[in-house]
Parts: structure tokens; C-alpha cells; sequence
């Protein structure tokens, strides 16, 4: 039978069904709609399979394929788990009938879609057919690829043979076969440096052409060139532009169109990329009181400055113990007298400068250098300081630019990732859903799933880690949320930094080392201890054995050797528990959730057309105190979170107390099966907000 006759028939027979329910008018005042399941040959219901519910919910039925049938699909569009048996019917508004589509195993065609190129995106890599039929498949593109058509017998350039060269094509299918999808394009790219006025070192080229591969991932590559390869005499380079522009032009790098810092991990969406370098022009020496200095023995929690890579630079040299200029921008030179700049003095800077570059020179900034500079605004620096205080500066600093000078030395860690996220965060189009936590997000997503229960949005997994400041991660996503945007706070219950403390940690600086932009896109103000912690990221922490020196690790181009998908989810299989975790640790009334932070952040959000909720991100069950794993435990919870926060509470913490079996190295980490029901209990709770915000 072919397939067509097949649906047909059943959907018939789904009407019939549907008026013969007619009657019962005293269930459906109970209940706003009926849903039925019809048992037919080739599959046994276990459970239920009339199912009366309220409009809006989810329906689960319990079937079973029998031996010797296959699976094909369902009329209703339902998600089946065959593994479970469990079939899912999400956000029902009318009455249905569900009839399940299989066919004897011999019956059945295969069909396999293969790519030539890892980047070619295919509407389904393989189908199965009840009977013959037509089968319609599409090929979408990235920026750098073309599609060249299908085939079948190989790929075009092996000799298969052309089928058609229109990106979407149906197919007859009238027997198991592979189809071949034919993609074609450029796999490097160009960063072409403009010198703007500079000229490469030990040349005269005013524009300099670095050769990229593109990532699987994502094109991305390390704007690492200017380390002394471009100059300008009596210029400093403070980062990179879209069109011609120097800083001294600009009360901000934020106004600099398209500006970008050095050293970053920078996009190439086609075959080049046009760079700008950002020159700003050094203050003249005579403003500057000096002196010789070596600051090789300087140390701190056992860390000895003499102990740094040579490709850190001299030790010996001079230090800035005054500035007597007047201007409001200060571009502290490379060099004063002929030797290199390497320390700023506390108490050095006592002025009205409202800008300060610290060149790559510089290591060590005593307390107080700049303390007494009340309308400081902005500070350009680079990654070459290792010691520095938060007393070092003064707390009118709202905007830092940070520019790398090393290699990355975290790249293809998990924190890599995060390059991911930012990228996805800001170049994805039409509404998304952005779903905010630490790495129980990370490890507890399934985002394809997700957009598929979502149809209308795309999904970022901004999953990081427990320790980060979730507000800092809201805030930055406040400024890319557009109409319709869904900002979703799921924090790790009771810790800290999920739950909008404020406070910076040196995991911030581990997870963004290869996209510092991040740091503009923030107010400094509104947060504490970014200086402390970039020290402890540099040299280490005696208190935190966990924090390892970045000056002692070698670094490396950007790689990413994580398994992480294009969402953000770690995409590495983890199917069974890896032992117990310890015993309970988490009392929910002990939970402290810093609500005017976050509600300000939601305000942020909401002004550009988007909306912040809150759910919770998974916790072990078996982590959790005897005395809060009660209905009325989880009330008090859920109360307390939407008597603080401005934005609505959508989810039930009990829903995300989950089984330990769900779990797989951690507490907060779940396995397959675990992140596929949490993505569907908050889909769910997104989806019951969007029917009705009013009730939230």
C-alpha cells in the first residue's frame, strides 16, 4: 500500500472517531479536550488511550511496537521515544486522534541522505517509507558554501550521477537507496589588515593578508598580527575596526564602528574579512615623571614576576610615578628614554583624564596608580598585566578594553565554548530563546530538540559554568535581545553565581580568554572584583587550588576540541551514571536570590522587546535535604522567587529535582535521557507562559 492511501485511510477513520465523541458532553465540561490513541495492528497501548485533558497540556501515551513492525511516524506530529514506549503529544488545544504509522519490517524503504561537506545543512539525513512515494528533501547553505545538486550512485565528484540542482527536490522513492547532497566553496579565507596610517614592521605594506581554514563549527580565527608586526611611529594600536577610525576621535571604543579588540577570536562570514587597526597617539614623554625600576623579584601568593615566560618581556625598565598632562585621554608610550614602560606607580595618576591606554609593556600596577582619577571612564590594557588590585582603579571605570598579546591557553577546553555562545547570541536571526546557567545547562540541553518543540525560534545554550556571575551573562544578552525574544534565567538553586550575585570570578576570564569583546558590552560599575580576579586568572589563586596560572600554560590557536555542537550543548554521549555524587547538600530554603540586580537586567530585556522568565536548572534528587523535597518545601521555593523578581517564575522547582538515574557525572550534569526530558519540561512551561502571560 502506498503511503498516501495509507494516511488517508487513517485520517478518515480519525474523523468518524472524532464525531462518535460527541456525546459525552458531561466529560467535556470537566475536561477542555479529549485525546485518543487508536490501537491497531502492529502496536499494543500498555496505558490509557483516551486521555481527557485541559487545553494547552502535554498528553503521554504508553505503546509498544510489536516484533517483526517498524515505526514510521504518527498523524499527529507526536514525539515517540521507542526506546520508553512513551509517546508525547506537546501543547494540545482541540481534540484529537493519534494513529500510529507502522508497517511489517519488510515492507519497509530505507533511505539515507550523505554530504560531502560537514557544514551543508540537510532538512533529514534519512527517512523511512511505508511504501513507495514521494520523498521532498532540502539542502541549505552556509556563507562559504554553495549547493551543486543532488546525486545518486556517489558524490559528483566521484562520478555519481546528477539528479537535480534545485536546492529543495522531491524524490520518487520506490526502493531503498542513498541520495547524495553536493556541496561546493571556498575552505580559507583572508583577514586583510588595513595599516591606516601604520606600516608593517621592517617594511613599507600598508595592509598585511593573514590566510585562514574554516572551522566545522564556525569560521573563527585568532586577530593576533599586531604584536609588533604593525607600527606607527608615535601610535599605539588599541584594537581593530570596520572602517578607518583612530581613538583619539572617540569618547569611547564603543562608538568605533565595528569595533573589535585585538587578539579575539574574530568571524569570517566570507572568503575575506576587512580589518582597520585602531591607532591612538601616544601622550608626549614630558607629561610623564619617571624613574629605572626592576620588578623581577615583585611577587604575590608565591608568585615571582621573574618566573614569567620570556615572551612576557623585559623586567627591567621605567615606571610611571607621575602624570602631568592635561589631556582627558593619556596613551602611556611603550617606552620612555629609550627603555620600556613596565610598571605604573601607585599614586601616579592624579587628574582629570577620563581615558587611559596602558601599553603591552606594562606588568604591574601598584594600588592606587589611578585611584585619585575620579572621572576615569574607560581603560585599554592588555594581557601582559599579571599584577594588578581593584584598588588599583577608581570605581567610576564603566568600560574596559581588553587586548590579548598570547595565544589563548584555555582554547579547546569546555570554556572554549563560549565563543560559541557569544557568536550564536549575536548573529542569529529571528526570535530566539536564550537559556541561561551554569554547566547544568551545558550538560542538560538538547537544543535541536528544543527548536523542534519550539517551532519560530532558534535556541542559544548560554550554559557556562556555576561559578560565573549569571547577571553578567544576562546583561550582555540583554543588549542582543530583540521582539519577541526569550530570556530564560534556570540557575543552579542556592549557589551564588547562578542566582545573580554580582561578583566577578576568574572563570569568567577562563571561559571569555578568546572573546574579551564581551567585556564592553557591560557597565563595570554595576560589578565588583574584576581586577582581583583577572590577577588570580593570571598567577593563580593560594586559596583555590582549582585556578591554574594562565602565565604558566602554553598557548595555542583557537581549537576546539570539546564536543560541542553549533547551540552551545556538549554533544558528547552519556547514556548511564557514573557513581553516586555524595549525600544531600542542598536545603531550597537556604537559596538567596539577588533580586534587584537581575530585576534590572529584566528591564533591560524587556525594553528591547524581549522577555525575561525564570525556571530552574536540574538538581540530583538524591543531593537534595529530606526536609525540602515536600510539595510544601516546593511551594515556599517557587513563592519566594516570584515575590522577589519582576519577571515571571514559569516552572515548578519540583520539576527539576530529578532522579538520580537521570544524572551522569555530577549533581547538576545530566545524562541523554535526562537532558531530553528537562528540554521538554521547559519547552512545556514555555509554552504554557506564551498561552497565557497574564497568569504568571
Amino acid at each position: 500500500m502506498q503511503i498516501k492511501t495509507r494516511l488517508a485511510a487513517l485520517l478518515a477513520a480519525a474523523v468518524l472517531l472524532l464525531s462518535s465523541c460527541g456525546g459525552k458532553a458531561e466529560k467535556r465540561r470537566e475536561y477542555d479536550v479529549r485525546v485518543i490513541l487508536r490501537e491497531t495492528e502492529g502496536i499494543t497501548v500498555t496505558g490509557d488511550n483516551i486521555i481527557d485533558t485541559k487545553s494547552g497540556r502535554t498528553v503521554t501515551f504508553k505503546v509498544t511496537v510489536n516484533p517483526g513492525y517498524v515505526y514510521i511516524g504518527n498523524t499527529a506530529g507526536a514525539d515517540f521515544d521507542e526506546e520508553s514506549g512513551r509517546l508525547r503529544l506537546s501543547g494540545v488545544f482541540a481534540p484529537a486522534t493519534v494513529d500510529m504509522i507502522v508497517v511489517p519490517e519488510d515492507e519497509v524503504i530505507n533511505v539515507k541522505i550523505e554530504k560531502n561537506d560537514p557544514d551543508g545543512i540537510l532538512s533529514l539525513e534519512e527517512a523511512k517509507l511505508a511504501g513507495p512515494g514521494d520523498l521532498t528533501v532540502s539542502a541549505d547553505t552556509t556563507a562559504f558554501l554553495q549547493f551543486a545538486g543532488w546525486s545518486e550512485g556517489g558524490y559528483l565528484e566521484d562520478g555519481g550521477r546528477l539528479l537535480s540542482t534545485e536546492p529543495t527536490h522531491t524524490f520518487y522513492i520506490d526502493g531503498s537507496k542513498t541520495l547524495y547532497a553536493n556541496f561546493s566553496g571556498f575552505a580559507s579565507y583572508d583577514i586583510i589588515y588595513n595599516l591606516n596610517g601604520g606600516h608593517v614592521a621592517d617594511g613599507v605594506e600598508e595592509t598585511y593578508t593573514r590566510k585562514g581554514k574554516f572551522n566545522d563549527l564556525f569560521a573563527m580565527q585568532n586577530t593576533m598580527e599586531s604584536n609588533g608586526t604593525f607600527v606607527r611611529d608615535g601610535y599605539a594600536a588599541v584594537g581593530y575596526s570596520t572602517v578607518p577610525a583612530d581613538y583619539s576621535d572617540y569618547y569611547s571604543a564603543n562608538e568605533i564602528p565595528g569595533f573589535s579588540n585585538m587578539g579575539g577570536v574574530c568571524k569570517v562570514d566570507g572568503e575575506s574579512l576587512n580589518l582597520y587597526v585602531v591607532w591612538a597617539k601616544e601622550t608626549q614623554e614630558a607629561d610623564f615623571i619617571y624613574r629605572d625600576v626592576d620588578i623581577s623579584d615583585v611577587s604575590e601568593s608565591g608568585f615571582r614576576m621573574g618566573t614569567l615566560p620570556e615572551s612576557y618581556g623585559e623586567m627591567q625598565g621605567v615606571e610611571i610615578t607621575a602624570y602631568i598632562g592635561s589631556s582627558k585621554l593619556a596613551v602611556i608610550p611603550e617606552e620612555i628614554g629609550g627603555k620600556p614602560v613596565v610598571k605604573v606607580a601607585s599614586g601616579a595618576f592624579a587628574s582629570d583624564v577620563e581615558r587611559v591606554v596602558i601599553p603591552r609593556t606594562v606588568k604591574f600596577i601598584e594600588k592606587n596608580a589611578f585611584s585619585a582619577c575620579d572621572r576615569l571612564r574607560e581603560v585599554v590594557f592588555f594581557d601582559s598585566v599579571v599584577l594588578v588590585y581593584d584598588e588599583s582603579f577608581p570605581e567610576s571605570v564603566s568600560t574596559v578594553v581588553l587586548n590579548a598579546q598570547r595565544l589563548p591557553v584555555y582554547s579547546g577546553q569546555i570554556e572554549g565554548s563560549f565563543n560559541v555562545k557569544y557568536d550564536r547570541l549575536r548573529t542569529v536571526e529571528g526570535k530566539k530563546i536564550v537559556v541561561v546557567s551554569g554547566s547544568s545547562s551545558l550538560n542538560g540541553i538538547n537544543s535541536e530538540l528544543f527548536e523542534e518543540l519550539m517551532p519560530g525560534y532558534s535556541v542559544v545554550n548560554y550554559g557556562t559554568n556555576a561559578a560565573n556571575s549569571m547577571l553578567f551573562f544576562l546583561d550582555v544578552i540583554s543588549k542582543y535581545t530583540g521582539e519577541g525574544d526569550i530570556v530564560v534565567h534556570a540557575p543552579e538553586y542556592g549557589r551564588g553565581g547562578p542566582m545573580g550575585s554580582n561578583e566577578f570570578h576568574t572563570k569568567m576570564f577562563r571561559g571569555n580568554e578568546q572573546c574579551y569583546d564581551i567585556f564592553r558590552d557591560v557597565d563595570l560599575r554595576d560589578y565588583s572584583g574584576f581586577w582581583s580576579c583577572w590577577r588570580k586568572f593570571q598567577i593563580g589563586d593560594s586559596a583555590d587550588n582549582s585556578i591554574v596560572p594562565a602565565v604558566r600554560q602554553e598557548g595555542k590557536e583557537y581549537q576546539l576540541t570539546a564536543d560541542i555542537n553549533k547551540y552551545g550543548d556538549i554533544a558528547t554521549k552519556r547514556k548511564s551514571v557514573r557513581g553516586s555524587f555524595g549525600g544531600a547538600n542542598v536545603n531550597l530554603s537556604d537559596a538567596h536570590l539577588y533580586s534587584d540586580y537581575l530585576n534590572a537586567v529584566s528591564e533591560k530585556v524587556k525594553a528591547n522587546g524581549g522577555v525575561m522568565v525564570m525556571s530552574f536548572g536540574p538538581h540530583d534528587k538524591s543531593r537534595i535535604a529530606q526536609s525540602s523535597l515536600t510539595r510544601s518545601a516546593f511551594d515556599r521555593a517557587n513563592e519566594y522567587c516570584a515575590d522577589e523578581l519582576d519577571y515571571p517564575v514559569i516552572s515548578d522547582v519540583g520539576d527539576y529535582i530529578m532522579d538520580h538515574e537521570k544524572f551522569y557525572d555530577s549533581e547538576w550534569h545530566l545524562n541523554e535521557d535526562g537532558a531530553k526530558e528537562r528540554t521538554q519540561n521547559l519547552a512545556e512551561d514555555i509554552q504554557k507562559y506564551l498561552a497565557d502571560p497574564s497568569a504568571y
